[in-house]
């Protein structure tokens, strides 16, 4: 293992360090089992399946919820030397603030993939109640994969966050606001898909929805987004192009500001 690799893994560590006792973090990820609870019960109630539950929980427990979840982690993290006036002393040992940045931001995706991960599980909780689970692994996979793209399609969140520096109330209502603008465009595009098309493209929330869709069996109803899909590898390549661009504008952002 190179000492770059070495130290980064380090601070990844350090930082799992400091928020092991952050009650929020805990919260946080049983806050995947929230919407679950109530979505079986509606499914039970309208005898849906699986997959119907499954998207639903992807919708509301994941493209809603965890953006603003993400948003408030983003907070604890990166005002947590500010409030405690420990920054200037671990610049001094010498760490760099990239690497620093670096590894706050690996512990939100490693967090962004438990919550998503957690909340597969409720949702085969929930398939069992209704009638019938299948293709596990392959929502595991797909779960592993929602994680990260969420992630980073939280991170111009993120920037703004560590741009602006200012009170956690701050943040949680950038993250909301975010989450919830990203929401209503998907809620759109579901039902006029032709009217919202060019800034679902743009969005990376939308985005992910609109790779998600065809990874399974388009029902009838739904027949009628598919002109609007996109492929897994424009999706990726997309999300690449944010998440290097964003990456780089935070660690400038980050960098340049006074301690």
């Amino acid at each position: 293992m190179s000492p770059e690799v070495a130290g980064l893994l380090d601070l990844l560590i350090c930082e799992f360090l400091k928020i092991k006792r952050q009650k929020f973090i805990r919260l946080s990820l049983m806050a995947a089992f929230l919407f679950p609870i109530p979505l079986t019960i509606l499914m039970a109630k309208d005898r849906m399946n699986f997959d119907q539950l499954f998207r639903a929980n992807v919708m509301f427990g994941e493209l809603l919820l965890l953006p603003c979840i993400l948003g408030v982690i983003a907070s604890i993290l990166f005002f947590m030397e500010r409030d405690h006036d420990t920054l200037k002393n671990l610049i001094t040992v010498p760490v760099s603030r990239t690497k620093i940045v670096l590894a706050k931001l690996l512990v939100m995706t490693i967090l962004s993939i438990l919550y998503t991960v957690a909340a597969l599980g409720a949702s085969i909780i929930g398939g069992l109640i209704v009638g019938g689970v299948e293709g596990i692994i392959y929502r595991l996979g797909i779960s592993i994969v929602l994680g990260i793209l969420i992630m980073v399609a939280t991170l111009p969140v993120v920037a703004v966050i560590v741009y602006f520096n200012k009170s956690y109330i701050f943040s949680i209502l950038v993250s909301f606001i975010y989450a919830v603008v990203s929401f209503v465009i998907i809620i759109m595009f579901s039902s006029t898909p032709q009217m919202v098309n060019s800034i679902a493209s743009i969005l990376p929330i939308p985005i992910i929805i609109k790779w998600y869709i065809p990874l399974f069996p388009i029902e009838d109803a739904l027949a009628y987004v598919k002109p609007y899909l996109i492929t897994t590898s424009a999706c990726f390549g997309i999300f690449g192009i944010y998440a290097v661009v964003s990456v780089c504008l935070t660690a400038f952002i980050y960098t340049r500001k006074e301690i």
